[in-house]
């Protein structure tokens, strides 16, 4: 079964930074330590050559075998959590890109999959201030980047997630065309998007699976009677 879902579009656009707090971010790219990063750019290789269980399972493996190395990744526990994720494994995700934010390995780009994570789960207040936290840090990215499109496009809809306003993605198009004048196909396939949308989805994605999960079970019972 195929669990990818919108969001993970949007997050493939945002260059990878590391944020500490609204008034003094530092965006510095974090730098990586050279053999856990072999190891997780082989994880994802091997999600892009095949999504199935099997390969997520073994890119899994390999992530915490970088993590193991180098806690401090930002980008081992962001995909590792959004990997979970597209399996239906919410809860698990969740912890997983709790830890990293507890830890202080998190970047803008994960704090709004952090919000998306917990207002799956229904925690409203938690995901209110990770949405804002988001958008506070990406402002401060597009304050020295501004030319960073997927930047810009978390940015937005982080805010819009933080009000409550789905509208207020990207709703001025006529200046986002005028400042990205040369990624005008970028921003055609994803300025329709409903930010919520994407919280529905991973709703979606877990009730799926769990019904799978059960189908599955009968099965081997129905097997073993």
């Amino acid at each position: 079964m195929n669990y990818k879902i919108i969001f993970i579009y949007i997050l493939s656009f945002l260059c990878v930074t590391s944020c500490n707090n609204k008034k003094d971010v530092d965006i510095t790219p974090y730098i990586t330590e050279p053999k856990a990063d072999s190891i997780y750019q082989l994880a994802i290789a091997l999600v892009n050559s095949s999504f199935d269980v099997d390969s997520t399972s073994k890119a899994m493996v390999l992530l915490d075998q970088a993590l193991s190395i180098d806690s401090m990744n930002p980008d081992y526990y962001g995909v590792k959590a959004k990997l979970l994720a597209e399996m239906g494994y919410l809860d698990s995700a969740l912890n997983i890109q709790t830890l990293a934010d507890q830890k202080g390995a998190i970047t803008g780009e994960y704090l709004f999959q952090l919000g998306l994570f917990q207002a799956a789960k229904d925690k409203d207040g938690e995901a209110h201030k990770s949405f804002e936290r988001s958008n506070n840090y990406l402002k401060a990215v597009l304050e020295k980047y501004p030319d960073s499109l997927g930047a810009f496009m978390i940015q937005q809809a982080a805010y819009a997630l933080y009000k409550g306003e789905d509208s207020l993605f990207m709703n001025d198009i006529r200046t986002i065309r005028k400042r990205y004048p040369d990624r005008l196909m970028e921003i055609e396939m994803t300025r329709r998007l409903d930010p919520s949308s994407l919280i529905k989805q991973l709703k979606n994605i877990e009730k799926n699976a769990i019904i799978e999960d059960m189908t599955i079970d009968l099965d081997s019972l129905e097997k073993n009677n």
